[in-house]
């Protein structure tokens, strides 16, 4: 058992996942606080970090009016004073001494228009270095895990495997792995803590990148369950549904397209990413897939994670392909006892598990909005003894130094050119003195247009800890009084799915004029005569999110509105909703928001599968450009094993061992 961690304070640790030496080790610390520069008192300035000595020359406990509690103390040194002010900690009286000499850390402040020290730290392992701040848990704080850590470091570093070997780590001049957690611990100048940073970063990046290699690796020794053909009936009948279609493919389609069709006509099973910005057109590519897929006389799944979403799929295929078999799987809609082999089906994720038998016979699984889906969601999958050819559709716009790790096991293919007829949609930040005038424009644009719009809120009901922020519910009881001449109608998640289908179609045969909802309809919403969306709150939002949202209207020839509500005074908040008013390309919306808010906003429940990554930043493009440089070299050493970068090696024994 490691001293200082018993039974109960394990109990504490497994809240922060913590149940094995590695664990605690890896328990990084998330910030630091520079206490290593020591200076006197007079050249000490405000909003700085520092250390000070001198002597102790007055201590009281004062207890205010209001029933606070506040220490003040002095401290003196041959050039100055300054003051020291803690609160509610009146132990400290018996703790220190007039007239002894102590060593106080902490930033520099203005109380009561006067250089002051709040809060500072006194302890010796605490004044003088540079003090690690760690994630805290109810009853450890960030000084246990300070002390237990060095307290315990030869028996933590027994549990670490070095994975890199020497000639590696020599080449590229990195830390060996041991040195490296010792000083991001235990750090004696930034310098240093930087360089043992970055090799941690590497590690983590090297294993996002060898379970990517091993995941195509795997995917290429495959046999896919269907090899399709296309035979010249066959080819005909693609390039008449492409004749017919309303409107001529981008060039981007077309290309798309040929690297799918070229995929799934070779014996290892297709695993392509077509990546396209709202309305670029990934439907109709999808579909061009499940025509070959039937000619075949196979079965295809669009697999979709909401029922709205799988509506609309449904609609749509139905429209673009009369002739063929589509059936739709949700749990309100289901399949025949017997359906034809060459169908279509159109299914969501929670209804699926219930009506398996069509699996069998599937070729084609079609994967919509797959950040949606968590990996465990795709797990079925891995039972198929013959995985069929697999497209996963998404409109988030994958960052580059995305694609190079976590999705680098995939084919990619992306959309780059919207349809020729579509207008950039206009995008305005709206401040609260504005918001009557917004709202008197969209009555008016309404009734004379006769045109549609979305009103979205983050939450359904309101918020007890997050009163600004808007919900659907308490808004559109408002709202309704806004717009006494125009028809609004409420949508959210925990209406039945009967009433939202009935609502939608109301939607799309102009019998609503405002429809006010959640992100629900993020997904899965494809109205032409919708030209504006309000989105209220919108700093709660990240901003591909607000991105997809946006882009529920702009699917016609009209000009689109999106106005973004914020009552956020937080300056860089405000910033990031200024760059959507200016930027319309998703890749360049992803790419700063990955910078800004990282890539769990980016891919929603998909990182849920992802490695956790303590120090490496995904959007750091010269970190993984060395990895991949790192990881060439490591493949070209005898006996070399992948596995070894993805493993958990370390020593197989608890933290009460």
């Amino acid at each position: 058992m490691l001293p200082g961690v018993g039974p109960k304070t394990l109990e504490k640790l497994t809240l922060l996942g913590i149940t094995k030496p590695i664990d605690l080790l890896y328990h990084l610390p998330h910030r630091y606080i520079d206490f290593s520069h020591s200076l006197p008192i007079k050249d000490l300035s405000e909003n700085n970090t520092f250390t000070i000595s001198g002597k102790l020359t007055s201590f009281q406990n004062i207890f205010t009016r209001s029933h606070k509690n506040i220490q003040k103390a002095k401290i003196e040194d041959n050039t100055g004073t300054i003051d020291l002010i803690w609160f509610n900690q009146p132990y400290l009286s018996k703790k220190f001494q007039i007239g002894s000499t102590y060593s106080f850390a902490g930033t520099v402040s203005k109380f009561q228009n006067k250089l002051t020290i709040i809060s500072p730290f006194s302890q010796d392992f605490q004044t003088g270095k540079i003090i690690p701040i760690y994630h805290e848990t109810k009853g450890l704080n960030s000084t246990w895990f300070h002390k237990t850590i060095t307290r315990n470091f030869p028996i933590l570093l027994q549990t670490i495997v070095e994975k890199l070997p020497p000639n590696i780590t020599k080449k590229y001049n990195l830390l060996p792995l041991s040195q490296a957690l010792t000083i991001i611990h235990q750090p004696n100048n930034l310098t240093q803590l930087n360089i043992a940073r970055n090799r941690i970063a590497i590690d983590e990046t090297l294993s996002l990148l060898a379970k990517s290699h091993q995941l195509k690796a795997a995917n290429d020794s495959k046999i896919a369950r269907y090899q399709f053909v296309v035979r010249p009936k066959i080819a005909q009948k693609i390039a008449d549904f492409i004749k017919n279609l309303p409107f001529k493919l981008t060039e981007s389609q077309k290309a798309s397209w040929s690297d799918i069709q070229s995929d799934l006509l070779l014996s290892k099973p297709c695993n392509r990413l077509l990546v396209g910005d709202v309305g670029s057109g990934k439907t109709v590519v999808a579909i061009l897939a499940s025509i070959l897929a039937s000619e075949n006389n196979s079965t295809s799944l669009f697999l979709v994670p909401t029922e709205i979403l799988a509506q609309q799929h449904f609609k749509t295929i139905n429209t673009f392909l009369p002739n063929y078999p589509v059936y739709l799987l949700t749990s309100h809609s289901k399949l025949p006892a017997k359906i034809p082999k060459n169908s279509i089906i159109v299914a969501t994720h929670a209804a699926l598990f219930h009506q398996k038998a069509f699996i069998k016979n599937m070729s084609l699984l079609i994967i919509d909005e797959q950040h949606r889906f968590g990996v465990s969601q795709r797990s079925f999958l891995a039972d198929l003894p013959k995985p069929p050819h697999t497209l996963t559709l998404t409109a988030t716009p994958i960052p580059r130094t995305i694609s190079l790790t976590f999705l680098n096991h995939l084919d990619l293919s992306i959309l780059k050119n919207p349809p020729s007829n579509r207008l950039p949609i206009k995008t305005f930040l709206v401040p609260n003195s504005k918001v009557t005038n917004c709202y008197q424009w969209l009555n008016d644009h309404i009734q004379k247009t006769k045109q549609q719009a979305f009103i979205v809120c983050p939450f359904i009901d309101q918020s007890t800890s997050l009163s600004q922020v808007k919900s659907a519910k308490v808004e559109f009881e408002k709202l309704k009084s806004v717009f006494p001449n125009l028809v609004l109608e409420l949508i959210h998640g925990q209406i039945s799915s009967t009433t939202k289908e009935k609502i939608l179609e109301k939607f799309a045969h102009h019998k609503i004029d405002i429809l006010v909802s959640t992100p629900i309809i993020e997904v899965g919403i494809d109205y032409p005569n919708a030209t504006t969306i309000i989105i209220q709150s919108a700093d709660r939002f990240g901003l591909s999110q607000l991105h997809q949202l946006r882009g529920r209207v702009g699917r016609g020839v009209d000009q689109s509105h999106c106005y973004l509500f914020t009552e956020s005074e937080n300056q860089k908040s405000i910033n990031r909703l200024e760059f959507l008013t200016t930027h319309h390309e998703g890749l360049a919306i992803a790419e700063y928001d990955l910078k800004t808010r990282g890539p769990g906003e980016v891919f929603s429940t998909l990182q849920h599968g992802f490695p956790s990554l303590k120090l490496a930043d995904i959007s750091d493009t010269k970190t993984i450009e060395l990895s991949k440089k790192i990881l060439d070299d490591l493949q070209k050493q005898p006996k070399f094993d992948l596995q070894t970068l993805v493993d958990d090696s370390s020593a197989n024994f608890t933290l009460t061992n």
